[in-house]
């Protein structure tokens, strides 16, 4: 009986946690990676309002540090991090974010200690899909 338990619950599990790549976000949320230098905590305090301004963009994070910390499900195969180390990073060794659109395209890199909410949220209502959701909801000129 024991046995028949442990691998429906490795199998329920591998669903609560799905590998991804950035494709398979495309055009569903904005993404934010963060590659934060050693002891750092780059995303600050996450309260209530910041989180609601966060969703209410559909934007999802990633914050690539000793583990993984996400506002999301999703997961990266270790290969695939590296990856994106190498493709965003650039061999700084400061702590660097980068936004993502929904078309996948690179918005947004800075190289700091502490995500700037204030401008990151400004690109983002600055683009042309967002501003379309904005009208779309009413909250929009």
């Amino acid at each position: 009986m024991k046995m028949l338990f442990l691998p429906l619950l490795l199998a329920s599990l591998a669903g609560f946690f799905s590998e991804i790549t950035l494709d398979e976000l495309r055009w569903k949320n904005r993404v934010l990676l963060v590659f934060p230098a050693v002891d750092s905590r780059p995303i600050g305090q996450v309260n209530k309002e910041l989180m609601a301004d966060i969703e209410e963009r559909d934007m999802v994070y990633f914050i690539f540090g000793e583990s993984l910390i996400s506002n999301s499900s999703y997961t990266f195969d270790a290969n695939y991090v590296e990856q994106l180390r190498e493709r965003y990073v650039r061999g700084t060794q400061k702590s660097c974010y980068v936004l993502l659109g929904k078309d996948g395209g690179s918005k947004l890199r800075r190289e700091q200690e502490e995500i700037n909410w204030e401008e990151l949220f400004g690109t983002i209502d600055a683009m042309p899909m967002r501003r379309r959701e904005m009208r779309e909801d009413g909250k929009g000129s």
